[in-house]
Protein backbone atom coordinates (compact mmCIF):
# COMPACT_ATOMS: atom_id res chain seq x y z
CA UNK A 1 0.00 0.00 0.00
CA UNK A 2 2.93 2.83 1.05
CA UNK A 3 4.74 1.61 -2.34
CA UNK A 4 1.45 2.28 -4.27
CA UNK A 5 1.18 5.88 -2.85
CA UNK A 6 4.92 6.33 -2.79
CA UNK A 7 4.38 5.62 -6.90
CA UNK A 8 1.40 7.52 -7.29
CA UNK A 9 2.72 10.95 -5.54
CA UNK A 10 6.61 10.60 -7.68
CA UNK A 11 4.35 10.04 -10.94
CA UNK A 12 2.67 13.20 -10.04
CA UNK A 13 5.99 14.46 -8.98
CA UNK A 14 7.44 13.99 -12.60
CA UNK A 15 3.85 14.95 -14.01
CA UNK A 16 3.84 18.57 -12.47
CA UNK A 17 7.74 18.84 -13.48
CA UNK A 18 7.15 17.81 -16.96
CA UNK A 19 4.13 20.49 -17.27
CA UNK A 20 6.39 23.49 -15.98
CA UNK A 21 9.28 22.56 -18.02
CA UNK A 22 7.27 22.10 -21.19
CA UNK A 23 5.49 25.98 -20.38
CA UNK A 24 8.91 27.69 -19.66
CA UNK A 25 10.09 25.79 -22.73
CA UNK A 26 7.47 27.57 -25.21
CA UNK A 27 7.49 31.18 -23.65
CA UNK A 28 5.09 31.17 -20.74
CA UNK A 29 5.57 33.24 -17.64
CA UNK A 30 3.75 33.65 -14.59
CA UNK A 31 2.13 37.50 -14.84
CA UNK A 32 5.04 39.48 -13.20
CA UNK A 33 7.92 37.27 -13.81
CA UNK A 34 10.50 38.49 -16.69
CA UNK A 35 13.35 37.52 -17.60
CA UNK A 36 16.11 40.33 -16.34
CA UNK A 37 19.34 40.10 -17.99
CA UNK A 38 22.48 40.47 -15.20
CA UNK A 39 23.38 44.04 -16.04
CA UNK A 40 19.85 45.07 -14.29
CA UNK A 41 21.43 43.13 -10.78
CA UNK A 42 20.97 46.59 -9.21
CA UNK A 43 18.86 49.36 -10.91
CA UNK A 44 18.31 53.04 -9.76
CA UNK A 45 15.22 54.31 -10.38
CA UNK A 46 14.41 58.15 -10.59
CA UNK A 47 11.33 60.37 -11.19
CA UNK A 48 10.27 63.66 -10.99
CA UNK A 49 7.77 62.69 -8.29
CA UNK A 50 9.20 60.44 -5.86
CA UNK A 51 6.33 59.40 -4.27
CA UNK A 52 4.46 58.01 -8.08
CA UNK A 53 2.80 55.24 -7.69
CA UNK A 54 4.28 54.21 -11.60
CA UNK A 55 7.82 54.37 -9.60
CA UNK A 56 6.76 52.41 -6.29
CA UNK A 57 5.41 49.55 -9.13
CA UNK A 58 8.59 49.04 -10.89
CA UNK A 59 10.33 49.19 -7.37
CA UNK A 60 8.24 46.57 -6.47
CA UNK A 61 8.23 44.71 -10.05
CA UNK A 62 12.44 44.68 -9.68
CA UNK A 63 12.28 43.39 -6.65
CA UNK A 64 10.37 40.38 -7.06
CA UNK A 65 12.34 39.70 -9.82
CA UNK A 66 15.52 39.70 -8.30
CA UNK A 67 16.89 43.43 -8.80
CA UNK A 68 18.69 45.07 -6.25
CA UNK A 69 16.95 48.78 -6.16
CA UNK A 70 20.03 50.96 -5.28
CA UNK A 71 19.45 55.11 -3.71
CA UNK A 72 23.07 55.82 -5.11
CA UNK A 73 23.00 55.62 -8.91
CA UNK A 74 26.62 54.96 -8.85
CA UNK A 75 26.44 52.09 -7.15
CA UNK A 76 23.79 50.89 -9.85
CA UNK A 77 24.20 48.34 -13.42
CA UNK A 78 21.59 50.37 -15.06
CA UNK A 79 19.54 53.33 -14.26
CA UNK A 80 15.63 53.09 -15.17
CA UNK A 81 14.80 57.40 -15.59
CA UNK A 82 10.78 57.96 -15.31
CA UNK A 83 11.27 61.20 -17.38
CA UNK A 84 7.33 62.56 -17.64
CA UNK A 85 3.77 61.39 -16.52
CA UNK A 86 1.25 62.64 -17.55
CA UNK A 87 -2.82 62.39 -17.12
CA UNK A 88 -5.62 63.54 -19.42
CA UNK A 89 -9.13 63.17 -20.23
CA UNK A 90 -11.54 64.08 -22.88
CA UNK A 91 -15.34 64.27 -23.62
CA UNK A 92 -16.17 61.41 -25.79
CA UNK A 93 -20.17 61.60 -25.82
CA UNK A 94 -22.94 64.13 -24.52
CA UNK A 95 -26.37 63.55 -23.44
CA UNK A 96 -29.91 64.65 -24.54
CA UNK A 97 -28.79 68.19 -22.45
CA UNK A 98 -25.65 68.91 -23.60
CA UNK A 99 -24.17 67.12 -20.59
CA UNK A 100 -20.74 65.01 -20.86
CA UNK A 101 -21.87 61.34 -20.52
CA UNK A 102 -18.76 59.67 -21.56
CA UNK A 103 -14.97 60.49 -21.10
CA UNK A 104 -11.86 59.56 -22.70
CA UNK A 105 -8.95 58.74 -19.97
CA UNK A 106 -5.58 58.96 -21.04
CA UNK A 107 -2.04 58.12 -19.55
CA UNK A 108 1.03 58.82 -20.83
CA UNK A 109 4.65 57.77 -19.57
CA UNK A 110 7.94 58.45 -21.33
CA UNK A 111 11.28 56.68 -19.66
CA UNK A 112 14.69 55.68 -20.57
CA UNK A 113 16.82 52.33 -19.47
CA UNK A 114 20.89 53.05 -18.90
CA UNK A 115 23.51 50.47 -18.29
CA UNK A 116 26.97 50.16 -16.67
CA UNK A 117 28.90 47.27 -18.05
CA UNK A 118 31.86 45.57 -15.84
CA UNK A 119 34.28 47.81 -18.13
CA UNK A 120 32.00 51.10 -16.42
CA UNK A 121 31.16 51.70 -20.05
CA UNK A 122 28.05 53.70 -20.20
CA UNK A 123 25.57 52.56 -22.96
CA UNK A 124 21.59 53.86 -23.79
CA UNK A 125 19.55 50.79 -23.61
CA UNK A 126 16.32 52.14 -24.27
CA UNK A 127 15.91 56.12 -25.24
CA UNK A 128 13.37 58.28 -24.34
CA UNK A 129 10.81 55.74 -25.22
CA UNK A 130 6.91 57.11 -25.08
CA UNK A 131 4.03 54.90 -23.78
CA UNK A 132 0.25 55.88 -23.93
CA UNK A 133 -2.64 53.74 -22.67
CA UNK A 134 -6.33 54.88 -23.22
CA UNK A 135 -9.55 53.73 -20.98
CA UNK A 136 -13.18 55.00 -21.38
CA UNK A 137 -15.51 55.73 -18.68
CA UNK A 138 -19.28 56.47 -17.97
CA UNK A 139 -20.03 59.89 -16.28
CA UNK A 140 -22.92 59.88 -14.14
CA UNK A 141 -23.99 63.49 -13.58
CA UNK A 142 -26.20 61.85 -10.41
CA UNK A 143 -23.82 60.01 -8.93
CA UNK A 144 -20.19 61.93 -9.18
CA UNK A 145 -18.60 60.47 -6.18
CA UNK A 146 -19.27 57.11 -8.14
CA UNK A 147 -17.62 58.43 -11.30
CA UNK A 148 -14.94 59.79 -9.43
CA UNK A 149 -14.04 56.63 -7.82
CA UNK A 150 -14.03 54.85 -11.20
CA UNK A 151 -11.77 57.01 -12.77
CA UNK A 152 -9.19 56.67 -9.89
CA UNK A 153 -9.82 53.42 -10.55
CA UNK A 154 -8.85 53.26 -13.80
CA UNK A 155 -5.96 55.63 -13.33
CA UNK A 156 -4.22 53.33 -11.49
CA UNK A 157 -5.14 49.96 -13.48
CA UNK A 158 -3.33 52.06 -16.53
CA UNK A 159 -0.31 52.95 -13.98
CA UNK A 160 -0.01 49.31 -13.33
CA UNK A 161 -0.47 48.17 -17.00
CA UNK A 162 2.44 50.98 -17.94
CA UNK A 163 4.76 49.10 -15.14
CA UNK A 164 4.21 46.16 -16.49
CA UNK A 165 4.78 47.12 -20.44
CA UNK A 166 7.72 48.84 -19.50
CA UNK A 167 8.91 46.14 -17.96
CA UNK A 168 8.11 43.70 -20.97
CA UNK A 169 10.08 46.60 -23.24
CA UNK A 170 13.20 45.62 -21.57
CA UNK A 171 12.89 42.39 -21.60
CA UNK A 172 12.48 42.52 -25.35
CA UNK A 173 15.18 45.06 -25.85
CA UNK A 174 17.59 42.62 -24.27
CA UNK A 175 16.27 39.70 -26.50
CA UNK A 176 16.99 41.35 -29.50
CA UNK A 177 20.68 42.14 -27.96
CA UNK A 178 21.22 38.37 -27.35
CA UNK A 179 19.95 37.30 -30.84
CA UNK A 180 22.11 39.95 -32.64
CA UNK A 181 25.15 38.78 -30.87
CA UNK A 182 24.35 35.28 -31.69
CA UNK A 183 24.05 35.80 -35.25
CA UNK A 184 27.53 37.11 -35.38
CA UNK A 185 29.14 33.94 -33.63
CA UNK A 186 29.93 31.78 -36.39
CA UNK A 187 29.12 28.47 -36.01
CA UNK A 188 31.65 25.72 -37.30
CA UNK A 189 31.39 24.02 -40.27
CA UNK A 190 30.26 20.38 -39.77
CA UNK A 191 30.54 18.19 -42.74
CA UNK A 192 28.52 14.99 -42.50
CA UNK A 193 29.48 12.44 -44.96
CA UNK A 194 26.63 9.71 -45.93
CA UNK A 195 27.97 6.18 -46.68
CA UNK A 196 25.46 4.45 -48.75
CA UNK A 197 25.24 0.65 -47.85
CA UNK A 198 26.52 -1.58 -51.00
CA UNK A 199 23.60 -3.54 -52.41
Amino acid sequence: MKRSLLKQNLLWLMTLFMLSAMLSACGFHLRGAFQLPDEMSSVYLSAKNRNSELLQDLQRTLKTNGSIVVDDATKATASLKIISEKQSQRVISVDSHGRASEYELKFEVMYSLTTVSASEQTSIRIKDRKLSLIRDYLYDSTAVLGSSREKAVLIRDMQRDASRLIMLQIQAAYRKTIQKTIKKIKAPDNKIQTVNPKP
